[in-house]
């Protein structure tokens, strides 16, 4: 059976309601071998846990990725932040498989094919910076090393740190095991070649990968310095006047920031307040990744979310705290006509991140 045939069947079997789905990878290109699996990735409506499941259909070896829309989003630009954007690929240079929704799975390969075609962009000076001694240290390394087990180890390393600097210099995409190889060789395949020719020789290898590295700047161990997290820092205070605004916001409540990046310095931490004016209710929305713990100090707010599709709605009073789940949408409510409620709000990420939604449903 043809493979796009085949992950169609597959979705529609095991996934009648999907959103969309797609499958990509080897499977769909010349390079398509006896063991290549089908790599899908199938949408669905509010998934509350995403999953990657290996299994075995009708003979075929099956890589499925399993995602709602908001966890799909979120782990794509992860792979776009590690310079490793597999998820993208899949649903960039893949097929579509089916789509629910009028057309959303061809606006996002769009969207993500510019992303892929456009590569990552430069590396920070920081990042430059390790790369270079990452690679001058594996040098040093393999330049003093005499045990045949170890010059083996030490110069595959030594290679896929020369491939990773020269992709990283070519503004190009990395990859792991054999993706690697495939990028350097869309890249520069006389390096690849020559990486592959010279990985039993210390010597050889040696000078291809100073000549990589020269071109990412030359040689950088001594004097190299990583700065790591500050450990004795002077405590902050931030008075109850000086509570600041420059946060996001959602409507039908206005919020205060107290400990932030701006604020504080905090890198992993944000905490405030929210008021909500009476008989009042915030939009709909989530905050993304962060964790969010909410402690009450006046009023009796309401905090609404979905649970089987049912509205639940936890009534709270001053002393109170309600956590908030990574992702989950929610609104928070005042039905006192006189009184305005107040919170304080922590959340695991340096910034209020507010994710306005239509709705509650999990997407």
């Amino acid at each position: 059976m043809d493979p796009v045939a085949a992950a169609r069947a597959l979705v529609e079997e095991m996934f009648p309601g999907a959103l969309y789905a797609f499958v990509g990878g080897s499977v769909l290109t010349e390079r398509r071998t006896s063991t290549s699996d089908l790599d899908i990735v199938v949408v669905l409506d509010g998934l509350d846990r995403p999953y990657r499941e290996s299994l075995r259909w009708h003979g075929w070896p099956v890589e499925l990725f399993a995602h709602s829309e908001t966890s799909l989003a979120a782990y794509i630009e992860r792979g776009f932040e590690s310079r490793q954007p597999t998820l993208a690929r899949i649903c960039a240079e893949g097929a579509v498989l089916t789509d629910r929704t009028g057309g959303r799975a061809s606006d996002l390969q769009g969207v993500l094919g510019e992303r892929v075609s456009a590569g990552p962009g430069g590396q920070t000076p920081g990042q430059a910076d390790r790369a270079r001694y990452v690679l001058s240290d594996l040098l040093d390394d393999l330049a003093g090393a005499s045990d045949p087990g170890e010059l083996a180890f030490i110069g595959w390393e030594v290679v896929q740190a020369t491939a990773r600097a020269a992709l990283s210099v070519g503004g190009r995409w990395h990859g792991s095991g054999k993706w690697l190889l495939r990028e350097l060789r869309a890249h520069d395949p006389v390096l690849a070649d020559a990486l592959l020719s010279a990985c039993d020789d210390p010597v050889r290898l040696t000078a291809v990968a100073t000549d990589v590295l020269e071109r990412a700047g030359g040689r950088l161990w001594e004097g190299y310095r990583s700065q790591g997290d500050p450990f004795h820092q002077g405590l902050r205070h931030v008075a109850a006047g000086e509570l600041s605004g420059e946060t996001a916001q959602s409507s039908g409540m206005r919020r205060l920031a107290a400990v932030s990046g701006p604020t504080t310095g905090s890198s992993r931490l944000w905490m405030g307040q929210t008021h909500v004016a009476p008989s009042t209710r915030s939009s709909d929305h989530h905050h993304g990744a962060s964790e969010t713990a909410i402690y009450v100090v006046s009023g009796r707010p309401s905090f609404v979310f979905l649970e089987d599709d049912e509205e639940v709605r936890i009534e709270a009073g001053p002393g109170d705290y309600v956590f908030v789940p990574p992702y989950v949408p929610h609104r928070e409510e005042n039905p006192d006509p006189e009184r305005e409620a107040v919170v304080v709000i922590s959340r695991s990420t340096q910034e209020a991140i507010v994710i306005n939604l239509p709705d509650l449903r999990q997407r």
